[in-house]
């Protein structure tokens, strides 16, 4: 039982810091210096910066919500697999989107049996009626 715990509260912490990095790293695509003139560097326009800063904001909000975890998980996946091509293309270190994949794939795989589902409609239309 204290095993269990332990293990939900450590995945608590582990989903949170990573919600509230990549709710910052979001936002600094706006605003940091770093973010305004590493996009143009790689090739990428400012709307290009905006969306992803915008998504990955987004992703870390729906991170810390266990039931959208799964989902925000593969949104952010896929963009730091972007990141991690981009860097190894541009022959710069990939390691900080290699650590927040694992981070965030650790916190949505652990998330994933509490992942929202759709429900099946309540109503049922009986055989032959369009």
């Amino acid at each position: 039982m204290a095993r269990i715990k332990v293990r939900t509260v450590l995945l608590w912490i582990l989903n949170v810091l990573a919600a509230v990095a990549l709710v910052a790293i979001g936002a600094g695509k706006f605003f940091n210096p770093f973010w305004l003139k590493a996009f143009p560097r790689w090739g990428y326009s400012d709307g290009f910066r905006m969306l992803i800063g915008v998504l990955e904001i987004a992703g870390g909000v729906f991170l810390a919500i266990p039931a959208t975890a799964l989902y925000a998980a593969v949104l952010i996946d896929a963009i730091l697999i972007g990141a991690f091509a981009t860097l190894v293309l541009n022959h710069e270190r990939p390691f900080p989107p290699v650590l927040w994949l694992v981070v965030v794939s650790t916190v949505g795989f652990a998330r994933r049996r509490r992942a929202w589902r759709p429900s099946a409609r309540a109503v049922s239309t009986p055989a032959g009626t369009i």
